[in-house]
């Protein structure tokens, strides 16, 4: 692999674009950090999450760097790389005391931020190690995209953020996420300036969700959230300014009533679904808060002149106001139809308001162009990138190269991205799957749109948790499941570690120190957990990951599909699943020694026809119908 990555990163013999997965246990990080580092360019390296980044630059490299300085003869510079609102704003630390005053946590833990500030290096939130990642303290003393002052701040020249990328400039390796990368690609392609330094290679871990987080950065969107922090902003800097205050403390009220209203009327509909069900049933309350929030920015460009500060808050409301009339009430500049078949109008609401979103249908030509301005090499790396379900276009070609088959087991994400000329690549993980794990289909269980499927699943895997004394993960495809495992699992006996009454890094922890322990989770624990050893012995999936069709992304992508004559479940839903469910059974085998059950317990793995290439897209090992088969091989208490 590092040879392939080096041959990638110096253009030698392969494109400029390398796709490669790489399985659990390759050292995929050392095989292309080395490479990176021997190249002596310039590489930003891409992970999926802000812990990743940490161990990156905490533990991966520095040993890398130890090893490799030496040989390169000069000194390695490493840059750690974050989006703004991982690191205090001065500004808004000086604001704070107003926001502290009624909670004394609060007050508390913003007396142990000022007290650490000056032994941190960026005032980045992981070197506050005493101040807990959920905090109420964060979202005060951190700036947003919308809510950064800019060169208009006061404390410009010593801002945190500013001098993270100046040093990012100089270093050989940056180590980003992809929600900075591509918030970077987008301002580079709109000509609007530059986060990250122009890079010469560009390498992405975790790239399986890498088309997710792009089409973010591909859509447009308006919350009721962001009008009501830009509400709060102002409301801060005309503190001190009673007769214009006065004015504003009205419509601010108005606008706040207008969005609760809007929010009320919105969810009664549906929590999420398309625009164009309940535009025309909202328009009068639509209007109104354009007629109001009009008014607020004629109020503050009236004070602009005398105030930088308020000056920035009046652009900022006009953005805002030509956001929401763009998509919530269909007025397109240029003449545009918000309609346009290349993109899916549509909203969503929460306990805290509705955000009204417009995402394209598919990112992949969009994705392409970004990068082809970069003139960068690019390699693109995860454990999950190939699909073996492709094995029904396989099977009916007599003759088919082996690179031909590797392009097909990389079509599908290949296709998301606009990726397809690139180079392949596939490292199987060196662990033996055959002798170290067991896949375990329960026998009898209904279909999973059955009433009682939740309560059966249960009743079938408690024996096998209680012989193992816990030491499993029960992942599911909805909260909803999940929570009435945990009531049905209340009297097991167990310890009930369940998603949402801790941070995930802190629920992961505890599970490895606690006996008979079982974590209960969603989407996010089925990828991005690691836990070795015996603390961890079984994984049950209780459903395929097939996305929910009631979607309307997902339904307008199958819409588009279909309307091209192609088979959107084969296309897009079954590759959808395949990778989900090669993330989720990932969590069991993290070591060369370690042992496990993986059990899934969705009687369509077995019953219907997609059920083989799903179980293709799994590692290789034997198969379980029964419990006493299960009691053969493992050792219960």
């Amino acid at each position: 692999m590092a040879s392939a990555v080096s041959n990638t990163l110096l253009n030698t013999k392969n494109s400029k674009i390398l796709l490669c997965e790489a399985g659990t246990g390759t050292g995929k990080t050392f095989a292309y950090l080395v490479p990176a580092l021997l190249s002596s360019q310039q590489t930003i390296v891409s992970t999926g999450t802000r812990n990743l980044q940490d161990q990156l630059f905490y533990k991966d490299l520095p040993l890398i760097v130890k090893a490799l300085e030496p040989v390169l003869q000069r000194k390695v510079n490493i840059s750690l790389l974050k989006g703004r609102s991982n690191y205090v704003c001065l500004y808004r630390l000086e604001q704070s005391a107003s926001e502290s005053w009624y909670d004394e946590q609060l007050q508390s833990d913003l007396h142990k931020l000022k007290k650490h500030l000056g032994q941190t290096r960026f005032a980045d939130r992981s070197e506050f190690t005493m101040l807990k990642e959920q905090s109420a303290v964060w979202p005060i003393v951190t700036s947003t995209t919308e809510n950064c002052l800019g060169t208009h701040c006061p404390e410009h020249e010593h801002c945190y953020v500013l001098k993270a990328r100046e040093q990012a400039l100089s270093a050989d390796i940056v180590i980003v996420n992809h929600h900075l990368l591509m918030a970077d690609l987008s301002l580079k392609k709109d000509a609007l300036g530059d986060i990250l330094p122009d890079a010469v290679n560009y390498i992405i871990d975790e790239a399986h969700q890498l088309p997710d987080i792009a089409g973010r950065f591909f859509s447009q969107h308006i919350s009721s959230k962001q009008i009501k922090a830009l509400l709060h902003d102002v409301r801060k800097e005309l503190k001190n300014q009673p007769s214009s205050g006065e004015s504003f403390k009205h419509l601010s009220e108005d606008i706040n009533r207008l969005l609760d209203d809007l929010s009320l009327v919105l969810s009664r509909y549906k929590q999420r679904g398309r625009w164009q069900e309940v535009q025309n049933a909202v328009k009068p309350m639509l209007d109104e808060v354009t007629y109001v929030f009009s008014k607020l920015g004629n109020h503050l460009a009236k004070l602009a002149p005398v105030n930088e500060i308020l000056e920035h808050f009046a652009h900022r409301a006009e953005q805002l106001l030509t956001t929401f009339n763009t998509l919530g009430l269909n007025e397109q500049p240029n003449g545009q139809d918000a309609t346009e078949q290349a993109n899916i109008h549509w909203f969503e609401c929460s306990r805290t308001g509705f955000e009204i979103h417009s995402t394209p249908l598919m990112i992949g030509e969009q994705f392409k162009d970004h990068i082809a301005q970069q003139k960068s090499a690019w390699v693109f790396t995860s454990a999950t990138l190939t699909i073996n379900i492709t094995g029904l276009i396989e099977d009916s070609l007599e003759q088919v190269s082996e690179q031909d088959r590797l392009a097909a087991r990389f079509n599908y994400f290949a296709t998301e991205l606009g990726l397809n000329q690139a180079s392949f690549a596939c490292y199987d993980s060196p662990f033996n799957y055959s002798k170290q794990a067991v896949l375990y289909l329960p026998p009898n269980m209904p279909m999973p749109d059955e009433p009682n499927y939740t309560r059966a699943l249960i009743k079938d895997v408690l024996p096998l948790i209680h012989g193992l004394k816990g030491r499993t993960f029960l992942l599911f495809t909805s909260y909803k499941a999940m929570h009435e495992a945990r009531q049905l699992l209340s009297d097991s006996g167990l310890v009930l570690l369940v998603q949402g009454d801790a941070p995930k890094q802190q629920l992961v922890s505890c599970f490895k120190q606690t006996q008979n322990a079982l974590l209960l989770g969603t989407s996010s624990f089925w990828e991005g957990v690691d836990v070795k050893g015996e603390a961890l012995s079984c994984v049950v999936l209780d459903k395929l990951p097939f996305a929910s069709p009631a979607d309307p992304v997902l339904q307008a992508r199958i819409n588009y599909l279909q309307q091209q004559g192609i088979n959107a479940f084969y296309q897009l839903q079954l590759p959808q699943a395949a990778m989900a469910l090669k993330q989720g059974a990932g969590r069991l085998i993290r070591d060369i020694n370690d042992t496990g059950i993986l059990v899934i317990a969705d009687p369509r793995l077995v019953n219907k026809s997609y059920g083989y290439y799903l179980r293709a897209s799994l590692p290789d090992m034997p198969l379980a119908t029964e419990f006493e088969q299960l009691q053969q091989r493992f050792t219960f208490c």
